[in-house]
């Protein structure tokens, strides 16, 4: 069985993942300053002020035609894209 490229990647990767399992990482108390612990707990932003600059849905929610013909359109688009022939 020869390995490929993408095979041996994929093995590197686990063997990685599996190296830094086992990495000891030092207590919380030893990374965080008296002062970080002292401090008082962030005020939470609300929602709002954090989607206001986001731009709008380009289809409405209440709009049952528009979002089953983007749904047509992109179930086409992945039927396509499963066509295509790949590399490997």
């Amino acid at each position: 069985m020869t390995m490929t490229a993408p095979r041996l990647a994929l093995m590197a990767l686990g063997l990685a993942a599996l190296a830094a399992a086992c990495t000891e990482l030092p207590p919380v108390e030893t990374t965080v300053s008296a002062a970080g612990r002292a401090a008082p707990y962030p005020d939470l932003a609300p929602t709002a002020a954090l989607t206001s600059g986001l731009p709008q849905p380009r289809i409405a929610e209440s709009d049952p035609a528009a979002l089953q013909s983007s749904g047509d359109r992109l179930r086409r688009d992945a039927v396509a894209l499963r066509a295509r022939p790949t590399d490997g």
